[in-house]
């Protein structure tokens, strides 16, 4: 399993299937994106 692959499940574990603003896939985005979904998706939490 690649880390790409490894994010996409942590997103969709957490209940995140697509960009909010583009609304893009997932499968579509970067490594680089997906991580900053990831990211930024816990400091959403907090608030």
């Amino acid at each position: 399993m690649d880390r790409k692959q490894v994010f996409i499940d942590v997103l969709l574990h957490k209940g995140i299937y697509k960009e909010e603003k583009t609304g893009r896939q997932l499968y579509e985005m970067s490594e680089q994106e997906l991580f900053k979904l990831i990211k930024g998706d816990g400091e959403n939490e907090r608030d």
